[in-house]
C-alpha cells in the first residue's frame, strides 16, 4: 500500500547581517532603495526586512511589496519570504516593476468597471507587425514612405524585431508619433 506524506518543513536558517544590512532592516524612513553589486547581500537583506515587518511591525504580508528585475527572481524572493515566515500570502508580495504596474492597472479597471487589460505577447506582437508591414508594402494599408533600400526588409523577421524594439523604447521615453517622425528627419 503506497501513503502520501507531507514532507517535513525546511530548515531555514536565519543569516547574519552585517552591519550595513541591520541598519537598512532596522530603517523606518520613507522608501528604501538597496543597491550593490551581485552577491553583497541585497535579496538577503530584503528578505529580512520583510520578516521583520511582519514579525516585528505587525505588518500583514499582504502589506508588503519588494521589486525584482526578473520573474524567476521575484518567483525566487517570494519562496525564501515565504519560507522565512513559515506561510503563504494572498498577494504576490514579490513582482517585477512590469507586473506590479500591471496589476495596478488591472484594478483601475475593475473599480472604473471596466473590462481588465491585456497584454499582447511578443508573438502577437510580431502577428500585428507583420500584417502591417505587409500592407505598407502592397499600398493597401497607409504608413510610412519607406526609403527604397528599407522596403526589401519590411517583410523580414529582423526588421519586425528591430521595429517593436524601436517602439518598446519609445514607449518607455514617452515618445510620440510626432517625436519619432523629428527624430527621424
Amino acid at each position: 500500500m503506497l501513503s502520501l506524506r507531507r514532507a517535513p518543513d525546511r530548515a531555514v536558517e536565519v543569516p547574519d547581517l552585517d552591519e550595513r544590512q541591520a541598519a537598512a532592516v532596522a530603517h523606518r524612513g520613507g522608501a528604501l532603495r538597496l543597491l550593490g553589486a551581485p552577491g553583497t547581500g541585497k535579496t538577503t537583506t530584503a528578505i529580512e526586512l520583510v520578516v521583520d515587518r511582519v514579525r516585528g511591525d505587525g505588518l500583514s504580508p499582504d502589506q508588503c511589496l519588494v521589486l525584482a528585475p526578473t520573474r524567476v527572481a521575484a518567483g525566487e524572493l517570494r519562496q525564501s519570504i515565504s519560507g522565512r515566515l513559515g506561510s503563504t500570502t494572498t498577494e504576490s508580495l514579490a513582482r517585477t516593476p512590469q507586473a506590479f504596474g500591471f496589476g495596478i492597472l488591472r484594478q483601475a479597471a475593475a473599480r472604473r468597471g471596466d473590462p481588465p487589460p491585456r497584454l499582447l505577447s511578443g508573438p502577437e506582437q510580431d502577428v500585428i507587425l507583420r500584417e502591417l508591414l505587409l500592407g505598407h508594402a502592397s499600398g493597401e494599408v497607409p504608413g510610412p514612405d519607406w526609403p527604397e533600400h528599407v522596403r526589401a526588409a519590411l517583410p523580414t523577421r529582423g526588421f519586425r524585431h528591430e521595429l517593436r524594439d524601436l517602439l518598446m523604447r519609445a514607449v518607455e521615453r514617452g515618445l510620440e508619433a510626432e517625436d519619432l517622425a523629428a527624430l527621424g528627419r
